[in-house]
């Protein structure tokens, strides 16, 4: 039994440092992303709170802003997130192949976003679809954002948000207002922290890149999805292998005699 509840405690423990770094890298990618969006779209294409009070707005006085590209922001990120809840559906793992396959599909749509801002041939073939190149970019950039909120939304234990932080700041006020009582999850704290602090770095990043490279800054991004996606299937295979070496080993004697 010790041997057991000691093995228990280091999977847990383990598991919390996995959701730590996971929501992290997101957070900075996240904002790294959205900073990109405002300058490109001057819209924050991961926080659908802000979009859908400016869509309230556009309705009451249509000159404000354009109103079907702050639809197009919220359609694309309902739909990013209902594909990655299709894909996740199946595991309960924090890493492994099917989180593996949302961090791809949204490295690919920030590369389509990255080209089809730069390259002038791609913008023309989409004005001949009948919709603004800018739409299109701005449906498809909360598509990926939305994939990846969905992804950390279903880590078990806790959901993290990565993509907007009005949540974040209520449980971590929350945390604060009960510790008298009920004190603090560490790890919890520590999570809703760090993706916060990230989340802020990764806007200044993206300012910066967006300012200087344009759309071609989103390709940073996307190539931090691939890796992130590539370290999370070895992580899973590791685990897999660890835990078929773990059945294999002949129970202690210590443990027989207990």
């Amino acid at each position: 039994m010790p041997l057991r509840k000691s093995a228990a405690r280091s999977d847990d423990s383990a598991s919390q440092r996995l959701v730590v770094s996971y929501s992290a890298i997101m957070a900075l990618t996240a904002g790294f992303v959205n900073a990109v969006g405002i300058l490109i779209f001057a819209f924050p294409v991961g926080n659908v709170t802000a979009v859908t009070t400016q869509l309230g707005m556009n309705t009451a006085n249509p000159l404000l802003y354009e109103g079907h590209l702050l639809a197009g922001i919220v359609v694309g990120f309902l739909v990013g997130a209902a594909i990655a809840g299709a894909i996740l559906a199946p595991t309960r793992a924090l890493a492994g192949p099917r989180q593996a396959v949302v961090l791809i599909l949204e490295a690919i749509l920030l590369m389509l976003v990255a080209t089809g801002l730069e390259v002038s041939g791609l913008k023309t073939q989409i004005a001949t679809v009948g919709i603004e190149p800018s739409v299109v970019h701005a449906i498809v950039t909360a598509a990926a954002l939305g994939m990846q909120n969905g992804l950390t939304s279903n880590f078990r234990g806790m959901a993290v948000r990565t993509t907007h932080f009005t949540g974040t700041i209520t449980d971590l006020g929350l945390m604060i207002g009960r510790s008298r009582v009920h004190g603090i999850e560490k790890w919890k704290a520590i999570i809703l922290s760090v993706t916060f602090v990230l989340f802020l770095a990764g806007g200044v990043a993206g300012i910066v890149a967006g300012a200087r490279f344009g759309g071609y800054a989103l390709i940073l991004p996307a190539a931090i999805c691939v890796i992130v996606a590539a370290i999370g299937v070895v992580h899973s295979q590791t685990q897999r292998q660890s835990a078929d070496a773990t059945v294999d080993e002949p129970e202690p004697l210590e443990a027989k005699a207990a």
